[in-house]
């Protein structure tokens, strides 16, 4: 149903305003057939129809954009639709704006390309591209992202054979039926989101050096308290292994160390940087005989700690700050003696045997 065509000056007009039949002197804007205004009817929808040549898709299409970009240069002012950036991981969203429309021009040169509809707004240059039956080429769209200019592109592919009023709504709602190629905003939200994003990094260093300061702090009061005591509450340690019950296999942990505390002297300070404080001291046996070496770590980061590479052969014993858990955890432990592993190994199993027999009673 063609519902758009040329005046004698080569305007584009609707079949709703001009006049019945011949007397409308209109032309197909696509062949430039001479028309025949079918509009004197009240049960039919009105249209133009050809008078020497058969109606083909191409005179409806080529109609339409030329109708939708005359329309847009005759506004006074467009409803641009929303924007919607996603840039570094972020995503901002602007709302629609209704800008004003100083002047307006079609089939505007730019480079090498043609466009659709040239508008000079409030905002500054804005081009839209009206979309009937094939959409910009790839060619085309890289150029205007890359050279950053502002590019909506308007889909009328389903409003080809629509009645005059349907298409005029859709360009009036046209954030229905568009996409930005390129938008009027996207380096200003791109510039909100770096802003964003670095105050973000500012808070998230500061909120760390906060945290590193507690740390020293508390690994302060903490060494004070283990000189003072000149003992340690170490954690248990517990090592895994495989073992048969019967014919099933069982994997079970061997606890080498209980959780308990042990008396220390010769506490010393090896390393002290802003990262990380490392220091030793000589555990000493129930009867008060010196035994190993224990290493204390106190980390001020996380990243200090993923950093730091435990002493090789050693028990290596860190300081948590996170609260309500226990204060240390092992970062390495000495492989114990093979009697004592096997001691450890034949009581996990004589509980895990206990267990099963237990309710095995009750099945």
């Amino acid at each position: 149903m063609l519902v758009f065509a040329s005046d004698a000056s080569g305007k584009v007009v609707s079949i709703n305003n001009v006049k019945n039949g011949k007397a409308c002197n209109c032309f197909c804007i696509a062949c430039n057939d001479p028309l025949i205004a079918r509009n004197g009817g009240k049960i039919k929808a009105h249209s133009f129809a050809h008078t020497s040549k058969p109606e083909k898709r191409s005179c409806l299409m080529t109609a339409l954009h030329r109708f939708a970009q005359e329309y847009l240069v005759a506004q006074e002012q467009i409803l641009l639709p929303s924007v919607r950036c996603k840039h570094m991981s972020k995503t901002k969203v602007r709302p629609p704006k209704l800008v004003k429309i100083l002047r307006g021009s079609v089939e505007s040169p730019l480079d090498r390309y043609k466009m659709d509809v040239e508008l000079e707004t409030s905002l500054g240059r804005i081009f839209i591209e009206v979309k009937v039956t094939a959409e910009c080429s790839d060619e085309k769209v890289s150029f205007l992202k890359n050279n950053k200019v502002p590019t909506l592109e308007v889909d009328l592919s389903q409003f080809i054979e629509q009645p005059i009023e349907t298409v005029i709504d859709a360009l009036r709602n046209i954030e229905l039926y568009s996409n930005w190629i390129y938008s009027w905003c996207d380096d200003a939200l791109k510039n909100e989101i770096e802003k964003e994003i670095e105050a973000e990094r500012i808070a998230a260093q500061r909120a760390l050096e906060q945290e590193v300061e507690r740390r020293k702090k508390v690994t302060k009061q903490a060494i004070n308290n283990l000189t003072r005591n000149n003992t340690i509450g170490l954690p248990a340690k517990e090592l895994p292994f495989t073992t048969f019950i019967g014919a099933r296999e069982y994997k079970l942990q061997a606890k080498v160390l209980n959780a308990e505390s042990w008396s220390f002297n010769h506490f010393n300070v090896i390393i002290d940087t802003n990262e990380y404080i490392l220091a030793t001291c000589q555990i000493l046996s129930k009867k008060g005989k010196e035994g190993n070496k224990l290493y204390i770590l106190f980390p001020f980061s996380d990243n200090a700690l993923r950093n730091f590479k435990p002493v090789p052969n050693s028990a290596v014993l860190c300081r948590l700050f996170r609260k309500g858990s226990y204060p240390y955890k092992w970062l390495s432990f000495p492989e114990p003696s093979s009697h004592k592993l096997q001691q450890a190994q034949l009581k996990a199993k004589l509980v895990k045997r206990a267990s099963l027999e237990y309710f095995e009673s009750y099945s």
